[in-house]
């Protein structure tokens, strides 16, 4: 016997329709805004702007949150998306001949040109992360996933075992150096140039031990 009548069977189906066009609205509110944001910039952005972009409702744009959050939200997402993407392409390829050195400088490079393309994105971020209140979520779980798959890189180089604490102590030390050398260019504290050879040159040493004989001798990033 059939438990549903054929009344109910509709509104299930109608509440499934109503719940997906809503999260493809809110998929291109985030587009749309984040396409605003690197184009013109926090401040010449407005609620408005996002919602023609959009081709939605102020509205719909606002069930994101004010425009503070949904610039928050924008950046990380991007930002761990670009970094995260390089490292599952490379956790995705199998250990060669490359320097393990040179693998991890790529994961990191993107973005860090990115940055230095446009710090007065990064800096628009970092005031608004300083000026968010306690509910806005940390990307502190997304941190971990990073250092994570950067440890496990280093592992399978190396032929150690998964989940060795040295691997993610390295991965963390080096993100913790990208992160900061980002906010570094946002301020105009140091160069591009000397932001980026000072990671270069702390992945090269830091990822060393984990390289496998043979390779990284005389070579160098």
């Amino acid at each position: 016997m059939n438990v549903f009548n054929s009344r109910k069977v509709v509104c299930v189906k109608a509440l499934g329709t109503r719940q997906q066009g809503g999260e493809q609205r809110q998929s291109k509110v985030r587009s749309a805004a984040g396409e605003l944001f690197r184009t013109r910039g926090f401040d010449a952005t407005s609620v408005r702007d996002i919602a023609a972009a959009a081709g939605v409702s102020v509205g719909t744009v606002a069930l994101a949150g004010d425009k503070a959050t949904l610039f928050l939200d924008v950046m990380e997402e991007n930002a761990f998306a670009l970094v995260g993407g390089a490292l599952e392409r490379l956790n995705g390829e199998p250990v060669g001949t490359s320097l393990l050195a040179a693998e991890i400088w790529g994961v990191f490079e993107p973005s860090l040109t990115r940055i230095a393309e446009n710090p007065e994105l990064t800096r628009a971020y970092l005031i608004a992360y300083l000026r968010a209140d306690g509910a806005h979520a940390t990307s502190a779980g997304q941190i971990d996933v990073i250092c994570g798959g950067l440890a496990a890189r280093c592992v399978e180089h190396s032929g150690g075992e998964p989940g060795a604490p040295e691997a993610l102590l390295v991965a963390s030390a080096i993100y913790a150096v990208f992160f900061s050398a980002t906010f570094a260019l946002a301020v105009g504290v140091g160069s591009a140039v000397e932001m980026t050879q000072g990671l270069r040159d702390l992945i090269t040493a830091q990822t060393r031990p984990f390289e496998r004989a043979g390779i990284s001798a005389g070579v160098s990033l």
